[in-house]
């Protein structure tokens, strides 16, 4: 129909950044390719990373292993699909590779998260909804 196919029109051509994967990546004709060298590196590390947020969905702990002094540590956490949503927080250090932040009100939503770190390394994972745990891995293996 015209108003539907006006509607998807309208949508598209926003441009918000509200794309489903909000990886960086380079477009070459119709192929894209996403930087994958953070994720090897935490992988070559043995980086990975176990979270909690707490039942009002406003904080999240996250206890790392497999690195210590990497510096400042930032968490995304994305809407899958309005970038609206989205939220980037720096993480704050309480020792015993135990790090926290507040967060806006996750909701009941399911998100997907990214930690990545100051020197360079970065783990991928999911809050699925009605969940209070996840873990947060390498996108990529070591071999």
């Amino acid at each position: 129909t015209v108003p539907a196919g006006l509607a998807t029109w309208y949508l598209a051509a926003r441009g918000n950044g509200s794309e489903a994967v909000g990886d960086e990546v380079q477009r070459i004709g119709q192929m894209q390719l996403a930087d994958v060298r953070p994720d090897a590196q935490a992988a070559r590390l043995a980086v990975h990373a176990l979270a909690t947020v707490q039942a009002d969905r406003t904080r999240v702990e996250i206890t790392l292993s497999g690195a210590s002094g990497d510096g400042s540590l930032t968490l995304e956490v994305r809407h899958p699909t309005d970038a609206a949503l989205d939220q980037r927080v720096v993480l704050e250090a309480l020792g015993d590779g135990r790090y926290a932040a507040h967060l806006q009100p996750l909701g009941h939503n399911a998100w997907n998260v990214r930690l990545s770190s100051a020197s360079g390394w970065r783990l991928g994972g999911r809050l699925e909804a009605g969940q209070d745990r996840f873990e947060l891995v390498p996108a990529v293996g070591t071999g």
